[in-house]
């Protein structure tokens, strides 16, 4: 299956991380299936990776994915995270970071050792321990039917429902929209 065409965006790298297991209530549907779904979600999320990506780092990103779900689901939830989970997360941050360096053209690049994928991790890492430092009570869990993903409320009044308006949020106006709709039709 891999990733799709055009996947979702939270407008955090580290919840987007997340939500590359989607449907984890009802049907579990992996999106990092191969190291290649991992080089191209790593890619379109601006953290470069070179060489050959392996099952092993493949498996680092998914067990790392899941600290990050369960963190934001305490979080969300108002529990404090226990020690086990701050320790993960530390040390991931704690990884050796992606480096700028400035080209020829006078662009600037993230060089990195190795494949990239431990600089990646920390680049999550960090965004996770911003997000989770702000304790700002708009880390929430989607209120979609049959949708586990967990996102930050960035809108002005702080009252988003849905992990995205456009999925969850649709789905639930037309189902509310067709329900009404019957019911006057019986109505009639």
């Amino acid at each position: 299956m891999g990733l799709p065409s055009a996947p979702l965006r939270s407008g955090r790298l580290s919840i987007d991380l997340t939500w590359t297991l989607r449907f984890r209530n009802v049907k579990p549907t992996e999106m990092l299936r191969t190291p290649n779904d991992l080089r191209a979600w790593s890619t379109s999320h601006g953290l470069p990776t070179s060489g050959r990506l392996n099952d092993h780092e493949l498996e680092q990103f998914r067990e790392f994915r899941e600290v990050l779900f369960g963190a934001f689901t305490r979080a969300a939830d108002g529990l404090a995270l226990p020690a086990a989970q701050r320790r993960l997360l530390n040390a991931a941050a704690a990884l050796p970071p992606y480096r700028p360096a400035l080209t020829r053209t006078n662009t600037i690049i993230l060089e990195h050792d190795g494949s990239g994928v431990v600089a990646a991790l920390n680049a999550i890492a960090r965004d996770a321990l911003e997000l989770l430092a702000l304790q700002d009570g708009r880390l929430r869990r989607c209120e979609g039917p049959k949708c586990a993903l967990i996102f930050h409320d960035e809108s002005r009044p702080g009252t988003r429902r849905w992990c995205d308006t456009a999925r969850c949020g649709n789905r639930v106006n037309t189902h509310t929209y067709r329900q009404r709709r019957t019911i006057r039709t019986d109505e009639a």
